[in-house]
């Protein structure tokens, strides 16, 4: 192999990873999903925040009253 061989062979094996990272994304993504994450982790809780009142508030004197 020549030189320029060698160096079209490296860029050609390059370009190809670079292409095929996105795909290589994707798949290691759904891949998780179906197999792993369905059955590795339950539903979490849902925790409702909206009647939230901090400690440090409730002791705090209002000088405003």
């Amino acid at each position: 192999m020549t030189v320029a061989e060698i160096l079209l062979l490296i860029a050609g094996g390059t370009g190809i990873y670079f292409l095929l990272r996105p795909l290589q994304r994707w798949l290691e993504t759904y891949l998780i999903r179906k197999f792993f994450a369905s059955h590795s982790r339950p539903h979490r809780p849902t925790i409702d925040v909206t009647d939230f009142t901090s400690y440090e508030s409730r002791r705090k004197k209002d000088d405003h009253t």
